[in-house]
């Protein structure tokens, strides 16, 4: 039997999957991100909160004692206790960051000249280096140092001798932040440098810098990404400050983290300023007086503390605690560590197998250790891919890909912009080159001139197993690399210090997608010169009432509005959260047939064998249309206002989907959403489109792309593949991709302007008649475009020819294309 895992045995790893069945045929590999929550811990939680009443714990004795044992409980998973540490509970990791900055002493004496230095590594989290605008304030040195310094400073230490001068006679304090992991790429850094930095390691490299010595230093650990995984033993390692937050361990609950504190630091963090409800035992509200409670987590927790969220890390360690086995060095955590680590020593060492036929190779790894020591490495890899020619492969590129195969994923930089860099090969030169190009922290510009702006995260968590592995190694043979991996030895190691216990448990077991075959693919550079023909015609215009549902195609002509098209895209359907539900969430919305009966002045929906349904087209008619809450809501980050169509097509929507509590939203004819451009000058009204009135899809380029689509499992005939587009305007030429080279068009009696090309997602990948989905044709338009998912091009209306009032565009209107303006 093939191991699941080289830590957990196969039953109890089964058993562990069970959990998340609910995943289905996802594969999650986004755990730095936000690890996933078992199923038996909402459970636990309900069943808790339905059975008992917690109230605030500033009145509650009860809520207040619970809340007073779960801090006990967090100390004693990091084991130590209530007389070396102190929790204090927070939103989350920065916001205990924060409050260790505000809060910090950085001067021992009195006068008006702080003495000590503020310091950070290059390769923090951006949280970590926006404390320096903090440091700032208060005016002390502030110091960044790169991980080769970092590591050699705390390494060269045979020098030093414990602390002869006695804290009281230093005149300053300083701080250092530094990850116990390196979110980026899963580097762990040394956690035994503590009492060497105390004893001065770093003072040499402050002296570089012309900063004072004279100072007493603590040390501020960054541990969200590191103890989502690992044990952290704050017996064995004592920093003063850690930061975390619980999501990353239990997926559950969110914005709740925690500040734990050494004891013996508590006098620097003197320097608190506000004081909200419960930090106080007096205050005056007409004089400038209060005296802050003693207790540290009593003045530091302002107002109501998350007592409900704080609850339910009594289930969190429970559940944990129940479904991990204690396999290594009799310790959950221990064991997470290792069946994690050994999971990212397997992709990592079949990346760096890669290779294209031509002996490329098609993986580069941005690495800080060998995966060969889970001592020093994480259960993260981070990379890039690169074609055979040795070009990069986009990662945006790459995360559609992924979607196609239900792989969640993490690309960009992370939030770690020094590790990025570094690895990348970027100077500070470049990076705002970049940033002056339009490039930005979350885009998806994904490539500069051919070099990557981010990488490609995968991180894992205990949920997940060799299964996820080879899945994701399948997806990337399949769309970028034309080969099939030998898997390295999997087995299951032996521990001798527990025997794993075995289950009797229903199977879940998460299949490997196999959306193509094992065919071969070949890249084929694009070098031809394209022509026009200007005999072109108009074939065909569809219109999309119900954003992301089926098309409605015209039969002779239809009316130009302000927004485009008249009706097209004014409705959408929303989830009961408000947001609006796309094909990418549900492909299934374009089975859903929208109809505009003219004469009627009516919406009719069909949908397989269900009852059609009637909504007016006239939104005068008050009592048709109700606005409610969910009348406003967001279509590409925009607020849209809207009127909701009434319970009964709602009701209707919502069984055609299988979804409950959908709602139908109409755009509001007041609702002036417009384009997104940089310049104010030419913006355009628009519907419920992503970014323009219009489509334009060339049915000539259609079909050659579907002469190079080798994949002989795709085959949908040229009218399938063409409405994959989901087009406005259907044109036909004798060349295929002459659209691109266009700046204006005249169709008919009508002229457009060309916004640019249309970037594509994995909806292109929607089989519009069944819902279906495939991996083409964007792995083809991937592969032909060198990366730039782009096919079709935008139009925003400009006006009639002659300067009359927009009228109907007809079908075969003649269309003729204008390379350069006015020619």
């Amino acid at each position: 039997m093939i191991p699941l895992s080289k830590v957990i045995n196969h039953e109890h790893m089964l058993d562990i999957c069970k959990e998340f069945s609910r995943l289905r045929e996802k594969c999650y590999l986004e755990n730095a991100g936000a690890a996933l929550y078992p199923a038996s811990l909402l459970a636990r939680v309900n069943e808790d909160l339905m059975n008992n009443v917690y109230m605030n714990p500033h009145s509650d004795k009860y809520t207040k004692d619970c809340i007073e044992q779960i801090r006990c409980l967090i100390l004693k998973h990091f084991n130590t206790n209530p007389s070396n540490y102190t929790v204090i509970f927070t939103s989350g990791t920065t916001q205990s960051l924060k409050l260790v900055l505000e809060s910090f002493k950085f001067n021992c004496q009195e006068d008006e000249f702080n003495h000590g230095s503020f310091m950070y590594l290059s390769d923090n989290h951006t949280s970590v280096i926006g404390l320096r605008e903090i440091a700032k304030e208060k005016n002390v040195d502030i110091i960044h140092i790169s991980q080769e310094e970092f590591l050699q400073s705390v390494k060269n230490v045979s020098h030093l001798k414990a602390r002869s001068v006695q804290p009281e006679n230093n005149k300053g304090n300083s701080l250092i932040v530094y990850p116990a992991q390196n979110n980026f790429n899963g580097y762990k850094f040394p956690l035994n440098s503590t009492e060497n930095i105390k004893n001065g390691c770093l003072n040499s490299y402050l002296k570089k810098q012309l900063c004072g010595t004279n100072c007493n230093w603590y040390v501020l650990l960054d541990a969200a990404s590191y103890v989502s995984t690992n044990m952290l033993d704050l017996s064995v390692h004592q920093p003063d400050f850690v930061c975390l937050s619980f999501y990353k361990i239990f997926g559950y609950p969110t914005g709740l983290g925690a500040l734990i504190v050494n004891n013996k630091a508590i006098s620097v963090l003197s320097e608190k300023k506000y004081f909200g409800g419960g930090t106080v035992d007096i205050v005056l509200s007409n004089e400038d007086f209060h005296v802050k409670r003693e207790n540290l987590y009593e003045r530091f927790e302002d107002g109501t503390i998350s007592f409900l969220s704080i609850i339910a890390l009594k289930h969190c360690y429970d559940t944990l605690y129940s479904l991990i086995p204690k396999v290594v060095h009799n310790d959950v955590m221990e064991t997470i560590s290792h069946h994690t680590f050994y999971l990212a020593q397997d992709l990592y060492t079949q990346l760096c197998k890669l290779k294209h036929d031509n002996g490329m190779k098609a993986a580069v790894l941005y690495v800080d250790s060998d995966f060969t020591d889970v001592q020093k490495q994480g259960g993260i890899v981070a990379f890039n891919l690169k074609r055979k020619d040795g070009t990069f492969i986009g990662y945006a590129e790459f995360q559609h890909m992924a979607d196609l195969f239900n792989i969640s994923i993490r690309t960009g930089c992370f939030c770690n912009a020094g590790t990025c860099q570094r690895h990348l090969n970027l100077s500070n030169k470049s990076m705002k080159a970049m940033y002056k190009a339009g490039h930005k922290c979350g885009d998806d510009l994904d490539l500069v001139n051919g070099k990557p702006t981010g990488a490609i995260r995968v991180s894992f968590g205990y949920y997940n197993t060799y299964h996820d592995v080879d899945k994701l190694i399948n997806m990337i043979c399949k769309c970028f690399v034309n080969t099939i991996l030998d898997k390295p030895p999997r087995m299951l190691n032996i521990y001798k210090n527990i025997q794993q216990t075995q289950r009797n448990v229903t199977i879940y077991d998460r299949k490997i997608e196999d959306c193509l075959d094992e065919g071969t693919y070949i890249n084929i550079n694009n070098n031809t010169t394209y022509t026009y023909n200007p005999k072109i015609v108009l074939t065909e215009i569809s219109i999309f009432p119900i954003k992301s549902c089926g098309a409605f195609k015209i039969k002779s002509a239809w009316k130009i509005g302000s927004k485009g098209f008249e009706y097209d895209r004014e409705w959408m359907v929303v989830k009961d959260n408000g947001v609006c539900l796309t094909q990418k969430q549900c492909p299934q919305m374009c089975t859903i047939r929208p109809e505009i009966n003219l004469e009627s002045k009516s919406l009719l929906l069909h949908c397989h064998d269900m009852p059609s349904i009637t909504i007016p087209l006239d939104q005068k008619l008050k009592n048709d249309y109700q606005e409610s809450s969910l009348c406003r809501s967001k279509v590409c980050t925009d607020i849209i206002k809207g009127f909701d169509c009434g319970d009964e097509v709602a009701d209707w929507v919502s069984n055609a989907l299988g979804i409950s509590f959908l709602r139908l939203i109409r755009q509001s004819s007041d609702d002036n959403r417009t384009q997104k451009k940089k310049s104010e000058e030419g913006k355009k009204l628009l519907s419920l489109s992503n970014q323009a009135q219009f489509l334009l899809i060339n049915r000539a380029t259609v079909n050659w792309l579907k002469g190079k689509i080798q994949d002989p499992l795709f085959d949908d005939d040229l009218e399938s593949l063409t409405d994959r587009f989901r087009g406005n305007l259907i044109i036909d030429t004798t060349k295929e991709l002459i659209e691109k080279e266009w700046k204006k068009v005249i169709i008919g009696e009508h002229e457009f302007n060309v916004e640019g090309q249309c970037p594509r997602c994995q909806m292109v990948c929607i089989d519009q008649k069944t819902g279906q989905k495939t991996v083409e044709p964007l792995r083809t338009i991937s592969e032909q475009f060198g990366g730039k998912l782009q096919f079709g091009v935008y139009l925003s209306y400009v006006g009639t020819v002659n300067g009359s009032r927009p009228s109907s565009l007809n079908i075969f209107s003649q269309v003729t294309p204008l390379c350069v303006d006015g020619s």
